[in-house]
C-alpha cells in the first residue's frame, strides 16, 4: 500500500483529471488538481457514457447525480441519408435493460465531479498552466514550483505533461472535419441516438438535457486543413451547405443550427511508453481516439480508476505504472482500431458497398437483433471496479 502521504499532483481538471482524483481519494490517497484554464471547462456540449464508465461513477457513489442529469439511452437507429426507412436498431432496453447508457451535458457531468472534490476536499487550482517537470517538481507558467512524488498527466489532447516528457511528434490530419451544436428538438427525437449515413459523412444526434434539445455531431471528409479544439466557431451556411442533401428529420434538425462549433480531427501517435520514473500519462494524453466509438470519455474514466487501484496497491511506482499499461494498453488498441474502423464504414461511398451494408444491417435487425447489440459485449460489459484481484467487494449498477 502506497503510503498516504505521498504528494500527488494531477494535471487537468477535465473529466479524466477529477475523476483520478477521486479515484485516488477513495482509494485513501490524497491528490490536488491543476488546472490551466480559469475555471472548470465545458466546451463539447453532449457526451454519451456507457455502462462500463458509469461502472465507476457508480464505485464513487455518483451514478445516481449522474444519471439524474442525464437521459436514459434507449439504444441506436441507424438511418441513410436519402431515405426515411430506418436501416437498423440497437435495442438496448430489449437487450441490455440492466445496463446503463446514458446522454448527458458535458458541462452538468463536469459540475458533479468538481463539486465531489470540493465536498471530499480535494484541492482544485486554476490558471495553472504547467511549463515543464523536472527532478520531480512541476513548474507552472506563473512562476509557482509544487514537488511531487506522483505526476498524473490528465490534461488531454494537446497535453503538457506529454510534451515535458517526450519529443512531440506531428499530428496527422485525417481529412476529417467535425462541427458540434445544440439545436432545439423540433422532430420531437425519442430517447434513441440517431446515426444517419452517407457518402465520406454522417450525423449524430441525440437528446439531453429535459429531452428539449438535441445534441448534434456532424462530420465530414475533406482535404482541406482545420484547426484541432473544440472552440473554434463556424458559419452555420457552411454546415447547412455541406449536408444539404440529407432528407428527413436530419435535414430539418440541420436547416434549425444557429451556432456551430469545428474542429479538425487529428491522429496523435500513442507513445509506446505512458510514463517515466514518477509521472504517467492517461486518457487522451496517453491514447488519443477518434470519435467514431462514443469511448474517448470512457477510456479515460476506467483509466482514473486503474491508475488510482494500480498506485494504491503497488508501492513501487515503476511496477504500479507497468502494471497500469500492461492492463490499459490492448484495451484501447481494440478501442482505437474499431472506431478507425466505424469511420470507415460511416463514410462508405461505393453505391454497390453501401447497398451491402444497408441490407446487412435490415437483415439482423430483422431476423438477428441481439447480434447487433452482442458485437460490443467487449465495450460495454467491461468492469474495471471488478475488485476479484483485490480483494474487495464490488460495487456494480447492473
Amino acid at each position: 500500500m502506497l503510503e498516504d502521504s505521498k504528494q500527488i499532483v494531477v494535471v487537468g481538471a477535465g473529466i479524466g483529471g477529477l475523476t483520478t482524483a477521486l479515484c485516488l481519494k477513495h482509494f485513501g490517497l490524497n491528490a490536488s488538481v491543476y488546472e490551466r484554464s480559469n475555471e472548470v471547462t465545458t466546451a463539447g456540449a453532449g457526451i454519451q457514457l456507457s455502462p462500463n464508465a458509469n461502472r465507476v461513477f457508480s464505485y464513487l457513489g455518483l451514478f445516481d447525480e449522474v444519471s439524474a442529469l442525464s437521459r436514459r439511452c434507449k439504444g441506436i437507429k441507424v438511418f441513410d441519408y436519402k431515405s426515411k426507412s430506418q436501416l437498423a436498431l440497437f435495442d438496448y432496453m430489449k437487450f441490455k435493460q440492466d445496463a446503463a447508457f446514458l446522454f448527458c451535458h458535458r458541462a452538468d457531468l463536469v459540475g458533479i465531479l468538481y463539486a465531489a472534490c470540493k465536498n471530499l476536499k480535494i484541492p482544485i487550482y486554476f490558471d495553472k498552466k504547467l511549463e515543464k517537470i523536472k527532478n520531480g517538481e512541476v513548474i507552472f507558467s506563473d512562476g509557482n514550483v509544487y514537488s511531487a512524488d506522483i505526476i498524473v498527466g490528465a490534461d488531454g489532447l494537446h497535453s503538457n505533461v506529454r510534451k515535458a516528457l517526450f519529443d512531440e511528434e506531428t499530428p496527422i490530419f485525417t481529412r476529417q472535419i467535425a462541427w458540434r451544436s445544440i439545436v432545439p428538438n423540433s422532430i420531437n427525437q425519442d430517447d434513441f441516438s440517431h446515426v444517419t449515413l452517407a457518402p465520406k459523412r454522417h450525423l449524430v444526434s441525440y437528446p439531453i438535457n429535459d429531452g428539449s434539445q438535441l445534441n448534434l455531431v456532424l462530420i465530414k471528409e475533406q482535404n482541406e486543413w482545420q484547426p484541432d479544439g473544440w472552440k473554434h466557431s463556424e458559419d452555420p451556411k457552411v454546415v447547412k451547405e455541406s449536408f444539404k442533401d440529407f432528407s428527413g428529420e436530419a435535414s430539418k434538425i440541420i436547416a434549425s443550427i444557429e451556432s456551430v462549433y469545428k474542429w479538425g480531427l487529428f491522429r496523435y501517435p500513442m507513445k509506446k511508453k505512458w510514463y517515466n520514473d514518477r509521472v504517467i500519462l492517461v486518457g487522451d494524453a496517453a491514447h488519443p481516439t477518434l470519435p467514431f466509438l462514443a469511448q474517448g470519455a470512457a477510456m479515460a474514466i476506467e483509466d482514473s480508476f486503474v491508475i488510482a487501484s494500480k498506485i494504491s496497491k503497488f508501492p513501487n511506482l515503476s511496477f504500479a505504472f507497468t502494471e497500469f499499461q500492461r492492463e490499459r494498453l490492448p484495451r484501447v488498441q481494440r478501442i482505437i482500431s474499431a472506431s478507425a474502423k466505424n469511420a470507415r464504414t460511416f463514410h462508405l461511398s461505393n453505391l454497390l458497398y453501401r447497398l451491402v451494408l444497408h441490407f446487412c444491417l435490415r437483415l439482423l435487425t430483422k431476423f438477428l437483433p441481439h447480434l447487433l447489440v452482442k458485437r460490443f459485449d467487449w465495450i460495454y460489459d467491461h468492469n474495471v471496479t471488478n475488485y476479484n484481484k483485490l480483494g474487495r467487494a464490488n460495487k456494480l449498477i447492473d
